[in-house]
């Protein structure tokens, strides 16, 4: 299942088609009774909207995907004022059109960014008439499979690069008119690039649609069922040491026990698609929360919506070591959700006024042909609604509609006036001030940055400001031992951070270098003497992800053999490991290290899966027991599928089975290869050696490569050891599955597969 996914044919038994914006308004239930959702826009002035953002002037830039599901070159972007400052936007400019389906936008130089695949666009209008005049390919590359699946997500990152989320389509990613060579694979991760310079590099996880940031510079990914995960350790850390692999770089945040369970107010889905109504199915648009128009308890919370069942759902990032813990708050309800099954859900922002902004793509259908019945393709009306579209914004009551705090950054603004909002409580301000210094102050970065503004009244705004005074050029070791005796730990994690980045770039021989040096064996006493801070605080994984960047390799290797032995927390061992070169520590952190392994269980005997199906074709005819299905799911599925709660991710998750039709899901359970999804295909590496391993790309980086099979563990492999890279043609789940199978059996396991609700998984 996939992020915008909805349900076919009669969806709901109360879907009367669309409503009104002032009735759907009515639909829409907040589970704070001290908060309130507003209309900000709606059509004709937009329609089909699935991502946007402000530029500094207020302005909302908002891409539509008009052509979705089928196109071709039918989205645009939409240029919105709030010409009164009430709130709503009155005035609608199409400012780019005849775009292949865009699906994400951010402001820059004038213009804004747009993922549009293959293309990363800079758009912008250089004659004032709302419409852009500049219309430039920036990368090229990005895959166009599924446009579900695309490169979407652009944030500004709190170190000046931008980020963006891969999708499912992967790629390989060029400036556009590079040739070919220029290309850099982004299969099966995310990615950054930046503007100041064009530099792209590839990251640690692929997120499917929407990434979050927080105040702390921290990156968040999610899936259609995993509503959030943590990029702990960045995988470039990872990549010093041959003996650690990438996939270990990721946490996934719900807690142990947790089944994703949600609490629509729309009916269940009446025909054509049983999908589980109530797990995790079709999550979009992760948004870390950084406003302050709803109040301290949502300051830095995880927002992302559930648009299958109309709602948004809420996580509680709490600390835990140095990742975190994503705890539900609301108790048999949603943040929000709505009784009007056109309300989807599918972005959201945090806006210049600090509220929770949502982009309801309000149509009726969301699904795509491509995961659906063949035979029912043809028949669905896959664009009725696309002229609708609503943008919403949620705040807390009484505080009244504000347009923000905009004048720091008018263009006659001064060094010092943009410095001054890095203090700001919203965080939108702070991203804001921090891209203007870099856009419009190049040439003397550092002039108005003194040190009183890092005495700021927030941790967040100091850590910005020392982001800011770091990417801009600064490089005073003097700065960073200030920052480093700073009440907040995220002020000293944010100064180890940038001594570790200091030293790997400083010369051996550099004065700064040294003091960089000092400055670590200053610090180190308060983690060797006090080991609970290694293991629960962020500082104390930036101290050792810090060190692995000392040139003395006495100094390095004692102070890391120390900790480690201190030290329980794996992400701490792995990130010694990273920065060492001795082997009992890459031990200590678990490193997935090449090793002999079993050949692929053999294919079943008999070739011709077309006898096998025809052969089981009957149980579709029979009416199947979900209790009985259940309990034969659970005895051959779980192992590697993943579904309420229970099981593993090595395969497809279940959820997303549903809705495929009985013969289709036939086919896929006992003739697996003859339909592959792109993320589940097998491939098989050939070795320098000679050795072949097969499995799937659990993760890939410059360095390392780590293959994942059910039934034994992750293999890591250095890239140097790689001969080539193939894929086998067939899928990872074996076939052979209807041994030992009755009709009947597979009657229930196909009913149960449908209707997971109907019984419980023993």
């Amino acid at each position: 299942m996939l992020p915008f996914l909805l349900v076919l044919g009669p969806t709901h038994a109360e879907d009367t088609g669309p409503r009104s914006p002032s009735s759907e308004r009515e639909s829409l239930h907040l589970a704070d009774p001290g908060l309130i959702a507003e209309l900000v826009a709606a059509e004709p002035e937009i329609s089909s909207p699935v991502a946007m953002a402000w530029d500094e002037a207020g302005s909302l830039y908002v891409a539509e995907m008009q052509d979705y599901p089928v196109g071709p070159g039918g989205g645009t972007i939409r240029l919105l004022r709030d010409l009164d400052g009430d709130g709503r936007y009155e005035r609608a400019t199409l400012f780019a059109d005849h775009l292949e389906f865009p699906n994400s936008v951010l402001p820059w130089k004038g213009g804004v960014l747009v993922t549009a695949a293959p293309d990363l666009w800079y758009l912008r209008d250089n004659d004032g008439d709302g419409r852009a005049e500049e219309r430039r390919a920036w990368f090229t590359g990005f895959g166009t499979g599924n446009q579900q699946l695309r490169a979407n997500g652009l944030f500004w990152g709190l170190d000046g690069w931008v980020y963006g989320a891969n999708g499912r389509s992967d790629g390989r990613v060029r400036p556009a008119g590079s040739p070919e060579a220029a290309a850099v694979s982004i299969r099966g991760r995310d990615f950054r690039l930046d503007p100041s310079t064009g530099a792209f590099e590839t990251l640690a996880g692929r997120s499917q649609f929407g990434l979050g940031r927080d105040d702390w510079g921290q990156r968040f990914l999610s899936w259609n069922t995993i509503p959030v995960r943590h990029e702990v350790i960045p995988d470039a850390y990872l990549a010093r040491n041959p003996g650690t692999a990438a996939a270990d770089a990721l946490q996934d945040c719900l807690p142990a026990g947790d089944r994703g369970e949600v609490f629509p107010r729309t009916p269940p889905p009446l025909v054509f698609n049983n999908e589980s109504g109530q797990h995790f199915n079709a999550l979009s648009g992760l948004h870390i929360f950084r406003g302050d128009a709803l109040g301290s308890d949502y300051s830095g919370n995880a927002f992302v919506g559930e648009s299958l069942r109309n709602l948004i759902h809420r996580r509680v990032l709490v600390p835990d070591g140095p990742t975190f813990r994503a705890e539900r708050r609301e108790s048999q309800s949603e943040f929000l959700s709505s009784s009007d099954p056109w309300f989807h859900p599918v972005n959201m922002a945090t806006g210049p006024d600090g509220a929770l902004y949502v982009a309801d793509f309000y149509r009726r259908f969301v699904e795509h042909p491509d995961w659906v019945a063949r035979e029912m393709r043809g028949q669905v009306p896959w664009a009725e609604g696309r002229g609708h579209g609503r943008i919403w914004r949620v705040r807390r009551k009484g505080n009244g509609a504000r347009a923000g705090d905009l004048a720091s950054f008018s263009t006659n603004a001064s060094a010092r006036q943009i410095l001054g909002m890095l203090d700001h409580p919203n965080g939108w301000h702070r991203d804001t001030a921090q891209r203007l210094l870099r856009e419009r102050f190049p040439r003397d970065p550092l002039g108005a940055m003194t040190s009183p503004v890092l005495e700021g009244r927030r941790p967040e705004g100091r850590v910005a400001w020392l982001y800011t005074w770091a990417i801009l050029g600064g490089r005073d070791p003097g700065v960073l031992e200030k920052a480093l005796g700073d009440a907040d730990p995220h002020v000293r994690a944010a100064a180890l951070h940038w001594i570790g980045l200091g030293l790997s770039s400083a010369a051996s021989s550099d004065a700064t270098s040294r003091r960089y040096e000092n400055l670590l064996a200053a610090a180190a006493p308060r983690f060797l003497g006090t080991p609970s801070e290694i293991r629960d605080s962020r500082e104390g994984l930036e101290f050792v992800l810090a060190l692995g960047f000392v040139r003395e390799p006495a100094f390095r290797e004692s102070i890391l053999s120390r900790i480690a032995r201190l030290s329980t927390n794996r992400w701490i061992l792995l990130a010694c490991a990273a920065g060492s070169q001795e082997p009992h520590l890459a031990a200590l952190a678990r490193p997935a290290t090449p090793s002999p392994r079993p050949p692929p269980a053999p294919q079943h005997p008999d070739p011709n899966r077309t006898a096998v199906l025809d052969r089981l074709r009957p149980a579709l005819q029979m009416t199947g027991d979900p209790a009985r299905g259940a309990a034969t799911v659970s005895r051959l599925c779980l192992s590697c599928h993943y579904l309420k709660g229970r099981g593993q991710r090595i395969g497809p998750d279940l959820s997303g089975a549903t809705a495929r039709s009985p013969e289709s899901l036939l086919v896929d359970l006992f003739d697996p290869s003859r339909q592959i999804a792109p993320d589940y295909t097998e491939y098989e590496v050939e070795l320098n050696s000679g050795e072949k391993l097969t499995g799937l790309i659990a993760s890939e980086t410059s360095t390392r490569l780590t293959l994942r099979h059910p039934g034994s563990p992750d293999v890591s492999v250095s890239q140097s050891e790689v001969r080539q890279i193939g894929t086998t043609g067939r899928s990872l789940m074996p076939v052979g599955l209807e041994e030992g199978l009755r009709i009947e059996d597979v009657a229930d396991l196909i009913a149960f597969i449908r209707s997971p609700d109907a019984a419980p998984l023993p």
